[in-house]
């Protein structure tokens, strides 16, 4: 039997807490911000946890990655159980998924995620990728609304299919992703609005 854990302590006032500075996070791509009002269920990390838990409910389909586990004491059904438990969500599949949880270094096929339509673009999927820091892996120049002068970020080790979309979007604005990359209690967020350059 999966153990469930203390979610939010205060709730209501913690979820919108975290929906605005993810909204911050949105809204000023590249620009780190800190969701520190809860620990995360693991294999989950702290970050992607709370996002999940602010910005999702039984109307959200949500996918979890199982490579999520391999480096955790815990499978993915613990943090599956406590989010059911505390935001009544169902495991989804992931071409299904509003939003999906995966691994910076996992090879993920994203033309399967749901870009929206041109009547419907907000339909697109966010992915939330885990990743192990901002100061490794490839250094990326991004420009665009939101950001007032061209920034150079790092978003850890990435796989080659996280790496490719991301300079190169499969579709055309304002259809696509959105990406939260999650480390421990931080958060950088790229919109489908971004544009990224390998340095």
């Amino acid at each position: 039997m999966q153990q469930i854990e203390a979610g939010f302590d205060h709730s209501v006032h913690q979820a919108q807490q975290c929906f605005r500075e993810v909204l911050k996070a949105l809204s000023e791509p590249g620009t780190l911000v800190r969701l520190a009002h809860h620990s995360g269920f693991a294999p989950l990390n702290a970050a992607s946890s709370q996002v999940i838990m602010s910005l999702c409910d039984q109307q959200t389909a949500v996918y979890l990655s199982p490579a999520l586990a391999k480096t955790s004491e815990h499978s993915i059904e613990h943090a599956v159980h406590n989010l059911a438990f505390h935001n009544s969500i169902a495991a989804t599949p992931l071409e299904q998924a509003d939003f999906a949880v995966i691994c910076g270094q996992q090879s993920v096929n994203l033309q399967a995620l749901k870009a929206g339509c041109d009547s419907s673009p907000e339909h697109g999927a966010t992915l939330l990728v885990q990743t192990e820091g901002f100061n490794t892996g490839p250094v990326f120049r991004i420009s665009g609304p939101g950001i007032k002068q061209r920034l150079e970020i790092q978003l850890g080790q990435l796989s080659e299919s996280l790496i490719d979309y991301l300079l190169k979007p499969s579709r055309r604005y304002p259809l696509g992703l959105d990406f939260m990359f999650c480390h421990q209690q931080s958060l950088v967020a790229i919109s489908r609005t971004t544009k990224l350059e390998l340095i």
